[in-house]
């Protein structure tokens, strides 16, 4: 497979993670693929695939699936990906009332022959192992997108039943975490994809984010793997082109609400 079809692949696999019973549900049907869980902030529901021909039809199923999410009373996104179809998604997603959120750029690394920098002084990467890293894991998530205090308990849950077939890590300062990041192996046989990356704004400009991404870059070797991609926002681009990412297509995320809160960075 190429590049790009790699990372729609691995996208597709990791955000399909989201419906996972018992915290959520995964759904595929007239040529989507969307995911739901009882949790009303994003990201927590959305589109991950569209595959509609150019017609009503196209429109029909659209109203459906936003109809549905707006009875739930739910924020949601909906990904632009780079084989969505009709070729006019975006403007068919606006006509029922989702704003282009963010542009994000779509990577890839070639494994074979890369060679990791070596871990970053006085920052601690550690795999997630034990309830309370889980724990831990699971309160930067919650800080990330700003999630209210009632629905924390089912992000918390939603982070002990995922389990594989992703590996976690949180990077820790003095002991404390302040930065996280998630290696999916879900996608197609020797890809893996970096997801979730975060760090906390005290703790930028210390080299946790590219320690992170060293750190899920040498796991990915060592599980076997020969590329690695992702998606980014505009923030975080800097630190995975320094890390010998390249650009491979972009993707626009459709939703009902701004994406972030403005409190956490990537980098």
């Amino acid at each position: 497979m190429d590049a790009v079809a790699d990372i729609e692949e691995a996208l597709y696999a990791h955000w399909s993670l989201f419906g996972r019973p018992p915290t959520g549900e995964l759904h595929e049907e007239d040529g989507l693929l969307w995911f739901e869980t009882p949790i009303a902030r994003l990201p927590y529901n959305g589109v991950i695939r569209t595959r509609l021909g150019d017609g009503a039809a196209a429109d029909a199923a659209i109203a459906r699936t936003v109809e549905r999410f707006r009875e739930r009373g739910v924020e949601f996104l909906w990904f632009d990906h780079p084989s969505a179809t009709p070729a006019d998604l975006g403007a068919r997603l606006a006509a029922h009332g989702l704003a282009p959120a963010e542009r994000i750029a779509c990577m890839a690394l070639d494994l074979r022959g890369y060679e990791p920098p070596p871990p970053t002084d006085g920052v601690e990467f550690r795999e997630v192992r034990d309830d309370a890293d889980v724990q831990a894991y699971s309160a930067l998530t919650i800080r990330y997108w700003d999630i209210p205090e009632h629905e924390r308990p089912r992000v918390g849950a939603l982070h002990r039943a995922w389990g594989t077939p992703g590996i976690r890590y949180l990077a820790r300062l003095d002991g404390e975490p302040v930065g996280k990041g998630y290696l999916s192996l879900a996608g197609p046989p020797g890809v893996a994809a970096i997801f979730g990356m975060s760090v906390r704004p005290e703790a930028r400009r210390r080299g946790v984010a590219a320690g992170m991404t060293a750190t899920l870059l040498r796991r990915a070797i060592e599980e076997g793997c020969t590329r690695a991609v992702l998606h980014s926002p505009p923030m975080a681009a800097g630190v995975y082109r320094r890390a010998g990412f390249a650009d491979a297509c972009p993707l626009t995320i459709y939703a009902t609400t701004p994406l972030w809160s403005g409190d956490e960075e990537l980098v």
